[in-house]
């Protein structure tokens, strides 16, 4: 059990966090990760899937930190919940992600590793 932000045990399962989504990802799944407090109120899938919305052409979409803080600067992405799209290019992208697992012991953190 992590006691605290940053922890070892906290990073330990910051990295489990994304086995997970990189097997699905390479299986030929489009992934939504979200953590447990998260609740929606309609299926996101629709607006996720939808060829019209300027959503589609995103390979990843994920929840705004809201924080502003430079360590996840300019892009202020949240982990909370994320989904990707089956591709080359997210393949690559989480398979080094796991490749680079120091860097998510270095900040203590997935997501700003991601």
């Amino acid at each position: 059990e992590a006691h605290a932000y940053g922890d070892r045990v906290f990073t330990q399962m910051m990295y489990a966090k994304v086995v997970p989504v990189q097997l699905l990802n390479m299986m030929g799944y489009d992934v939504l990760f979200q953590d447990v407090d998260v609740v929606w109120m309609k299926n996101p899938l629709s607006v996720f899937h939808d060829k019209s919305s300027k959503l589609y052409d995103f390979d990843i979409l994920f929840q705004d930190d809201g924080a502003r803080n430079v360590r996840f600067a300019p892009y202020s992405g949240n982990t909370g919940f994320y989904y990707v799209r089956h591709n080359k290019r997210t393949q690559y992208l989480f398979t080094q992600l796991l490749y680079n697992g120091d860097m998510i012991k270095e900040t203590n953190s997935h997501q700003q590793a991601l």
